[in-house]
């Protein structure tokens, strides 16, 4: 049912990143600082349906929530968190998102199609799981292989 309704409310993409069909995943990420770094961001486990996550300035300067594939997570990561040592990685169920929110898939300066969140909270009740990500400093690792990790470790899927 929700793959019917899926396609009134958002545009399954035409590239997914690197590699990727065109079908919709069934995960996107949210990238989200880390509450060591900000308080602002947060939030109580179990994290309750109700929950709405706080918006990063660049969401709200830009208008609508980022969202990354699991192949675009790495390049986010490096662009947008490079002085960070530790983040928050949200799991987000596409399918439920895309079925009762507006996602749109839009071209970024390096081509590749992003998933948008348009007028709307990201709420808990979307969030599949979500990951704390250390890397960084002296002898840790870098994004690239925390990533490679999540991915060989079945949790960073398409």
């Amino acid at each position: 049912m929700l793959k019917n309704v899926m396609g009134l409310f958002s545009k399954a993409p035409s590239s997914a990143g690197a590699g990727s069909s065109s079908a919709p995943p069934t995960y996107v990420y949210k990238l989200v600082t880390h509450p060591t770094v900000n308080q602002r961001y947060a939030f109580p486990i179990p994290i309750p349906a109700s929950h709405k996550f706080a918006i990063s300035e660049v969401d709200a300067k830009d208008g609508f929530i980022h969202l990354s594939t699991a192949a675009q997570v790495q390049g986010t990561l490096e662009r947008f968190f490079p002085q960070d040592q530790v983040v928050t990685l949200l799991k987000v169920d596409y399918g439920r998102l895309a079925g009762f929110k507006v996602v749109k898939w839009e071209k970024a300066s390096n081509g590749q199609e992003y998933p948008h969140l348009y007028a709307a909270n990201l709420e808990g009740e979307y969030i599949d799981s979500f990951r704390d990500l250390a890397c960084g400093g002296q002898g840790r690792q870098p994004w690239a292989e925390v990533i490679e990790k999540a991915r060989q470790e079945g949790w960073l899927q398409h």
